[in-house]
């Protein structure tokens, strides 16, 4: 053991060796390190392929690599592929790695492995075993699938009352595997069925869109649920009947729940339609206030959504006194386009105080006093708020303080760790994150390092974060600072990434390189192999229609491969967000929201736009919540990077303060 932990200390030190950001080291342990890492690789693929024999001199040579653990797990792996593997093997190898990831991954494919060989009894058992050590957050939960088998596993096992139990608990689940199936028809069939809960379950389909499910539901549920079952399934399908239907709807027991979905459903298809029912209905005392809140707040979505400032009065008349947080923000915002700043001011006042004091609204409040210039005593309380506001490190404190004519504070706060990182802190888990990560394997690092945070207090992870920074891990060193609090460690949250190929496509595209990491920043916390739900990849965050269009113009030729590499990804974004700001005439604002919801979009609020408006309220007001923040944060970004590197950059550019009838007059050449 002693030679263990000594041997995980040296390679911890090695580590450091092999970092570009490090000190000089000893090139032979530098090596020793290189080769364990080849030689892992090398024997880790021998596994893989079934070639034990091959294998064995290379684990007996990597005992002490941090991985070596996994290279356990491929061989394990292979023999319960092979069904040669006994329940002590397995029992060792969750011993030996307590508390691991690896020992998760291996307790995951032996629970689906008695699972589909219907050996439920050791499944219980190793469903059971807490195989995880406190120091790293206890037994992981089980996932959903697991938990299916355990319910069959239970009622095979003759424990039927816990299967039926454990059942009615997950049973408001709607997006269960269909390993659930047969456990969920016993539950339906038994006599702990809750036909309330049959009810609950059919309402919450019906609410995800999962017509099919809501479908089988309603033929099994029971009285006194079954007629308004199958109103609420109809009135899913055409909600635009519910005015033909109240006659008969309205009687049943269940008819508010009936009314509250459908209404909200309506609301997307015939918002006057469904604001008409809905004050019928509540002033009839056919909705309970709660619902019949939910109902506004859903019409009144749709009203802001679909009309923007002409839903304004809509929402004066049906949420008078602002009881609805969301919408009354939606109120002051649909009147900042009026320049109503009485009014503005007052309503912000009437916001819930820790929603008033956000940065956000205490900069409109001092906004909305500022501006009345009639009423002196108001202005006055301006100033203050302003100079509090100036504190902070944001798009707002960054607007406060050019309304104030003041510097921008950074609050650079470097954390105290950063002078006393040992190497000897370093536990086995993020020792196998570096490994994965040095190995280009970023997608198990950051597994590794996921489960390390876990079990880590603040202190810990902030320790954790600055070794991320030293490797030029950024995604990790960023996302970590972050779920640590260091909050104000400029150098650790805004680091300058990928600098030589920041400040080539900068100068080659005309673009301030800060604006440029401002981007990066943003979209991907500078992790290269980023990828978007909708299929954006990279860096910048590119879809690769766009890229393969940009890189026409560039006369280079890509693969989507590509677009995981740094340079190629900084080069064709930054080619693109050029294009954006030549198209919307050198405003970065414009080019940002562009950037980021697309040019049409964008050219079409402009084409809807009958008057110039102060910048800040253009952003404020924009109807894509994504894309105002996605603005804010990269305007306020740019003024870190420019301080970062060394620069002062205003918030915003003299030409930038208004959206005016310049930018109004956008180009259609850009995709």
């Amino acid at each position: 053991m002693i030679r263990f932990v000594f041997r995980q200390l040296l390679i911890a030190g090695l580590l450091i060796v092999t970092n570009s950001t490090a000190g000089a080291a000893d090139t032979t342990d530098a090596a020793l390190l290189a080769s364990q890492r080849a030689l892992y690789q090398q024997t880790r693929a021998q596994l893989q392929n079934g070639q034990a024999d091959a294998a064995a001199a290379g684990m007996a040579a990597l005992k002490d690599y941090p991985l070596y653990p996994y290279l356990e797990l491929a061989q394990l792996t292979n023999n319960l592929d092979q069904g040669s593997v006994d329940n002590s093997a397995i029992d060792d190898f969750l011993r030996r790695n307590a508390g691991s990831l690896v020992a998760e991954q291996l307790r995951n494919s032996w629970l689906a492995i008695l699972a589909q060989g219907g050996r439920w009894t050791e499944y219980r058992n190793y469903y059971n075993y807490n195989s995880y050590s406190a120091e790293n957050g206890g037994k992981t939960p089980p996932s959903k699938l697991q938990q299916c088998w355990n319910l069959e596993a239970l009622y095979q096992t003759q424990r039927i009352d816990a299967a039926l139990q454990q059942t009615g608990e997950l049973w408001l689940n709607t997006d269960l595997p269909d390993a659930c199936d047969a456990p969920l028809q016993r539950w339906l069939d038994s006599q702990q069925r809750n036909e309330a809960l049959v009810w609950k379950r059919l309402l919450l389909a019906l609410e995800h869109k999962q017509e099919q499910l809501a479908r089988s539901l309603t033929v099994n549920i029971r009285e006194p649920y079954k007629l308004s079952a199958e109103y609420a399934l109809l009135l899913y399908r055409d909600p635009t009947a519910l005015g033909n239907l109240l006659p008969q709807l309205t009687p049943l027991p269940e008819a508010g729940s009936v009314l509250t979905l459908t209404l909200k459903n309506l609301a997307k298809r015939d918002v006057d339609g469904a604001t008409a029912l809905w004050q019928q209905l509540r002033d009839s005392g056919q909705l309970t206030p709660e619902n019949s809140n939910a109902v506004r707040a859903e019409i009144g979505r749709q009203q802001i959504a679909q009309r923007g400032v002409d839903a304004l009065p809509w929402l004066l008349q049906n949420d008078a006194d602002g009881e609805d947080s969301y919408l009354l923000e939606w109120r002051v915002r649909l009147a900042l386009r009026g320049g109503d700043w009485p009014s503005i001011a007052r309503w912000i006042e009437q916001l819930p105080a820790a929603l008033a004091q956000t940065p956000r609204w205490s900069y409109w409040h001092a906004r909305a006093l500022a501006a009345q210039t009639d009423h002196p005593q108001e202005q006055q309380r301006a100033a203050p708020l302003f100079r509090e506001l100036a504190k902070d490190r944001s798009f707002y404190g960054f607007l406060a303080a050019d309304q104030l004519k003041i510097a921008y504070q950074l609050n650079d706060q470097p954390l105290p760790a950063r002078a006393t990182l040992q190497a000897s802190a370093l536990p086995p888990t993020l020792l196998r994150a570096r490994e994965f990560y040095a190995l280009g394997e970023t997608a198990s690092a950051r597994r590794e390092w996921l489960y390390a945070m876990r079990g880590m207090n603040a202190d810990e992870q902030q320790s954790a974060a600055l070794w991320a920074e030293q490797w030029n891990w950024h995604d990790r060193a960023i996302q970590t600072a972050t779920m640590a609090g260091a909050w104000n460690d400029v150098q650790l949250r805004f680091p300058l990434a990928y600098r030589d190929s920041m400040q080539k496509a900068a100068a080659n595209s005309a673009l301030s390189v800060q604006w440029l990491f401002a981007i990066a920043r943003q979209e991907s916390t500078f992790m290269p192999d980023a990828r978007s739900p909708v299929g954006a990849l990279g860096l910048m965050q590119l879809m690769p229609d766009t890229a393969r269009q940009m890189a026409r113009g560039l006369r280079i030729k890509i693969d989507t491969d590509d677009l995981l590499q740094p340079s190629s990804n900084i080069q064709l974004g930054s080619a693109y967000l050029s294009e954006m700001l030549r198209r919307y005439r050198g405003n970065r604002v414009l080019a940002t929201a562009a950037y980021n919801a697309g040019p049409n979009r964008i050219s079409n609020l402009l084409k809807n736009q009958s008057a110039a408006t102060a910048t800040d309220i253009w952003v404020e007001t924009l109807p894509y919540k994504e894309t105002r923040e996605y603005v804010q944060n990269v305007l306020a970004f740019t003024v870190i990077y420019a301080r970062r590197l060394g620069m002062n950059s205003p918030l915003l550019n003299s030409d930038e303060n208004y959206i005016n009838s310049a930018a109004l007059q956008v180009g259609s050449s850009a995709p």
